[in-house]
């Protein structure tokens, strides 16, 4: 019964592997690089500067919100943090609907309106990541089928590599086939833990959509109904129908806020309700802190007395572990040295999809004399997929310095040129021999990526300057990040040619051969 079992493992293993390995890549390359959604943001939006986060920039805000319009329900000031150089206003007029959002993004040293392009940054990997840009069309539900796949490829995965310890010290550089299948076994035992939380917490992030019958059944609304129930936050305000003058000074709060927030920088945002109104509340939100939960800190205080209200109630447990496992899965609380070993494990993991899906075509090649369609769309998939979504990722960077700032609906551009340059890949992939698409792809990615800092440096050269004047990190890390990417890929474009090489002279020597036997 076990080698019949564990064939049963093997079998599932490799074949559920294939049939979600590419969007499985795609999800984990893009969920990747969402662990620096913010610092990805800062490059892409390179005219917001090095804002710096002070207590001067609410009082100013609020006279500049004043400014604004009577009509105004709410004002929100969002201010700069260490990953987020943000400094930005907005007020909400009341509609036939819903209110309608006005805003400015503002410079921190001179309170003057910035005009910066328009683009979805990083943001666009962390939805990418759980929509495949496929919101109106199932993403989710896809998402969620492949996560629930990824599981019992872990699961039978420990069936399939038994032999951990010596797996996990055994690599085997001699030959290509024996030094991938080493590679993806290593990869597999450290990404155990790490796979089978991200896709364990992935599921539980929208088991109520996933699994939506009982609160279908219990509510009118289903699981948006349900949310609601489970969901504490403060109650809604009551106008007095008496007008009054908005505070000028929200100093006083804010000495307030620092005995319960004693931490430097502690205030994110702030959000005062009906400034005009002598029922009006301000709420302080709070910078995430190492806390696993995503829910967010919060004070509430009387604009006109200053007075602090009753907190938010504390959420049923079923909530608490639901907003947990969410806070795991994107890692807010993570420390900057603790997200980049996340960093590192998501892209062990991006290894091991990888590798994987080589080795299931490898293998098979091997045992046949003659390619049917399957092979053909495995391998050609496999470079679109991988090398593929490299290139994409990369077109999706220089789209953003190229569009012009000015042009409609440039965000969506953008992505669009994300999508378009991945089809090309797969176009492309059918005309050129494997090897040769496999490494002419790496060679343009690689170039592309390299050559990326010095195209921004030529365009604006005090984007780098100022960042440097300002130790803006996430701005130069960001280019530091590019040049070593583009580096890997040419030294995986370089690997990938001399194996070309070799083959060519193999054939070459066999044709000799075979004219020298006649």
């Amino acid at each position: 019964m076990k080698p019949n079992f564990r064939k049963c493992m093997i079998w599932l293993h490799t074949y559920s592997g294939l049939l979600i390995g590419w969007l499985l890549f795609a999800i984990f390359v893009t969920g990747t690089l969402s662990y620096f959604n913010p610092e990805i943001s800062q490059w892409m939006k390179p005219e917001l500067g090095s804002n710096k986060s002070s207590d001067k920039l609410l009082n100013q805000s609020l006279t500049l919100l004043n400014k604004q319009s009577n009509d105004s329900e709410r004002w929100q000031i969002n201010l700069p943090t260490q990953r987020n150089n943000q400094f930005v206003i907005s007020w909400f007029i009341p509609g036939e609907k819903r209110a309608k959002r006005f805003s400015k993004v503002l410079d921190s040293e001179t309170y003057k309106e910035i005009s910066v392009r328009d683009s979805n940054g990083g943001n666009f990997f962390r939805t990418f990541h759980y929509t495949l840009e496929l919101r109106q069309f199932g993403g989710r539900y896809i998402a969620g089928i492949v996560a629930m796949v990824m599981l019992i490829g872990v699961f039978t995965g420990i069936f399939t590599h038994r032999r951990f310890f010596k797996d996990f010290f055994t690599i085997r550089l001699n030959k290509l086939m024996k030094t991938l299948t080493d590679t993806h076994a290593v990869m597999g035992v450290i990404t155990i833990p790490f796979c089978f939380v991200i896709s364990f917490s992935a599921l539980l992030i929208y088991i109520s959509i996933y699994v939506p019958f009982s609160a279908q059944h219990h509510f009118d609304n289903g699981y948006r109904d349900l949310n609601k129930q489970v969901s504490t936050s403060l109650p809604k305000v009551i106008s007095s129908n008496i007008a009054v003058e908005p505070i000028k000074d929200l100093m006083p709060i804010v000495n307030t806020v620092k005995k319960h927030w004693p931490e430097k920088s502690a205030i994110k945002s702030i959000v005062y309700e009906r400034p005009f109104d002598s029922n009006g509340r301000i709420i302080v939100y709070r910078n995430p802190l190492i806390s696993l939960s995503n829910k967010e800190e919060v004070l509430a205080f009387n604009a006109q007395s200053g007075d602090q209200l009753a907190p938010i109630e504390a959420e049923r447990t079923a909530r608490k572990i639901r907003r947990i496992f969410y806070g795991i899965h994107e890692a807010h609380f993570a420390t900057p040295m603790l997200r980049w070993l996340l960093f590192f494990m998501g892209v062990a993991s991006c290894i091991l999809i990888a590798s994987g899906l080589i080795i299931w075509l490898k293998k098979r090649l091997d045992k046949v004399k003659k390619r049917h369609f399957g092979h053909l769309l495995v391998e050609r998939l496999n470079i679109a997929g991988i090398a593929g979504l490299l290139l994409a990722i990369t077109s999706y960077f220089y789209a953003n310095r190229i569009i012009p700032i000015n042009i409609e609906s440039r965000a969506e551009l953008e992505v669009s040129v994300f999508l378009i340059v991945w089809l090309i890949c797969l176009i492309y992939s059918f005309l050129r021999p494997a090897l040769k698409a496999w490494a002419d792809i790496m060679l343009v990615t690689g170039l592309a990526l390299s050559l990326l800092p010095l195209i921004d440096f030529l365009i604006e050269k005090n984007w780098l300057v100022n960042a440097l004047v300002n130790q803006n990190m996430a701005y130069i890390g960001f280019n530091l990040a590019l040049l070593i990417s583009g580096g890997v890929c040419l030294k995986v474009y370089s690997w990938l040619k001399g194996i070309n090489r070799k083959n060519k002279n193999a054939v070459s020597q066999f044709k000799n051969k075979e004219e020298a036997v006649c």
